[in-house]
């Protein structure tokens, strides 16, 4: 799109530097010269192109009606160019001219600025066209309907304007209007768009093209470099989680290895065990310390001893002792130790 764009400044640059490609031959309704010949009826047009092609004959563009004149008198009267296509639009008839050197040098040097065509026609009026014979280059016109070769300034620019938004030469002002407009909006979305992708890719939004390339390969590289390190710390916590399981596990093997040890040693009552384990998975070296010191609820015999009877609170000194170093409750460990003494039986 910024092809066409600029395609489109350089045929307004250089509208008036050309000859235009199209003659304006005939007007579309009705006219009349300014010495007052005619009027000439609405052109035919269709019947125009169709005997032009039917004859195949190029028409000639003189200078001054030099065929009808100067030829008569035995001067030279050279064509400055030729129709070799007729072409019907809204405003008239028009001629594809091809023009020889000579005739474009003048052309171009605005040293002609308007057209005068030679035409057959009936003899009731107002005139029938039946054929254009050729048109002459003049500065002294007599067909004010037609566009003047330098009004055709215009012409040329649209016409260089249809062909770099590759629009068919039929297409009038306003869908070339139109063309550029699209072309404009799409130019000004995609210079937006480019500034965010040279923002992105840290270089400045006016960047050339090959910088911006250059940043944007540079970026691709980060982002496999940043892929191949997310793929690693992913690795990394995975593993984590793995040893952070195995440790876990470990721990709590051993703990219960501990307590249950203990447990059968009489030096930790059954109810406790979950609650120890979960002390020593924590901090093992403080609870196999305190299990070291703890005397064992068997020593001396529990089931040789004399057993309390009815009431619970009668317990020894050695039982305060254990209580008050475990953090036992008193009627807890009362019951546990009575179904202990009851299993000893």
């Amino acid at each position: 799109m910024e092809k066409a764009i600029n395609s489109i400044i350089r045929a307004l640059n250089q509208a008036d530097a050309t000859a235009p490609e199209w003659l304006h031959l005939l007007p579309a309704a009705e006219f009349k010269g300014i010495d007052g010949r005619g009027p000439w009826a609405a052109p035919d047009m269709d019947a125009l192109i169709a005997a032009f092609n039917r004859e195949g004959n190029k028409l000639a563009v003189d200078e001054n009606h030099s065929t009808d004149l100067a030829a008569k008198q035995g001067h030279s009267a050279p064509a400055r160019g030729w129709i070799v296509e007729l072409q019907k639009r809204d405003d008239g008839l028009y001629g594809r001219v091809e023009w020889t050197p000579e005739g474009e040098r003048m052309v171009t040097a605005k040293e002609y600025g308007f057209l005068s065509p030679v035409l057959l026609h009936g003899t009731q009026k107002p005139f029938k066209i039946a054929k254009i014979l050729r048109v002459s280059l003049t500065n002294d016109p007599n067909l004010t309907a037609l566009k003047s070769l330098h009004s055709t300034e215009e012409t040329v620019m649209l016409e260089q304007l249809r062909k770099a938004l590759g629009l068919p030469e039929t297409a009038d002002e306003a869908a070339i209007l139109a063309a550029v407009t699209t072309a404009h909006t799409a130019q000004v979305g995609a210079a937006a768009l480019m500034a965010r992708i040279a923002e992105a890719a840290g270089v400045a939004r006016d960047a050339a093209p090959d910088a911006l390339v250059t940043a944007i390969h540079s970026r691709g590289k980060m982002t496999a470099t940043e892929a191949e390190n997310a793929d690693l710390k992913t690795q990394l916590t995975s593993l984590q989680s793995q040893l952070t399981t195995l440790a876990t596990t470990t721990a709590k093997d051993k703990a219960e290895a501990a307590i249950d040890g203990a447990i059968e040693a009489g030096k930790i009552v059954p109810a406790l065990r979950d609650h120890m384990i979960t002390r020593h998975m924590k901090n093992p070296t403080e609870v196999e310390a305190e299990i070291k010191l703890l005397p064992s609820l068997n020593a001396g015999g529990l089931g040789g001893r004399k057993q309390p009877g009815a009431d619970d609170s009668a317990l020894t000194a050695e039982d305060d002792q254990v209580m008050a170093m475990m953090g036992i409750d008193p009627k807890a460990f009362a019951d546990t130790a009575k179904a202990l003494h009851g299993k000893g039986n």
